[in-house]
């Protein structure tokens, strides 16, 4: 009897952490199979913010979270404060409903996977092109991973971001500001990644 009970308590936990890793472990599949996934757009991404020849999608995110504007003083005019993105502070999930997160995203801008087989691994990438496809949200972005600055080894080697929901900044500037003063504003966006062939 105690045998049993020990093997159906063995069972349930393997099943529990099978469920778990799904997605990261589609993820590592993703990355290591020959079959390309589609990601899911809103619209046609451009030509211009697609990675060059010898990259390939591997997972799609979708993250809610906040970018991060700081009033500065404007270099044209110093005596003038402008708001300046500083950073993004989101979360990024295997599901478009916000329900398994797997990614960390902050300043940088930086992400770190939290979950998977790529737990811990950091990608850190720079800002290639831009293109504003609402004129109410943030723009849709191409952005390339800069190994020196991400953990070696990470799969990453591009970003997009696409899909894109609110996030700009505040339009008006209060009357007490100050240099330095902060706000943020909620968006939400999908992540595409992808790694070398």
């Amino acid at each position: 009897m105690l045998t049993a009970s020990l093997a159906l308590v063995i069972t349930s936990c393997q099943k529990e952490k099978a469920v778990g890793s799904t997605a990261s472990n589609d993820a590592q599949s993703s990355i290591n199979s020959h079959a390309n996934p589609i990601p899911e757009t809103c619209s046609p991404i451009p030509d211009s913010l697609q990675p060059p020849a010898g990259n390939r999608f591997f997972l799609q995110t979708f993250a809610r979270g906040v970018q991060i504007y700081e009033l500065q003083r404007s270099a044209a005019d110093p005596t003038t404060l402008v708001w300046v993105n500083i950073a993004p502070l989101a979360t990024l999930y295997t599901k478009p409903n916000f329900v398994d997160p797997i990614i960390h995203h902050f300043a940088g801008p930086s992400w770190q996977f939290i979950k998977g087989p790529f737990k811990d691994e950091k990608v850190v990438a720079r800002k290639v092109k831009g293109f504003t496809q609402d004129p109410t949200a943030i723009q849709w972005l191409l952005l390339k991973a800069v190994d020196s600055l991400s953990t070696p080894g990470n799969p990453v080697s591009f970003v997009q971001r696409i899909c894109t929901h609110d996030g700009l900044a505040p339009t008006t500037v209060p009357a007490d500001a100050h240099p330095g003063q902060l706000d943020s504003i909620p968006y939400t966006a999908s992540y595409l990644f992808y790694t070398r062939n």
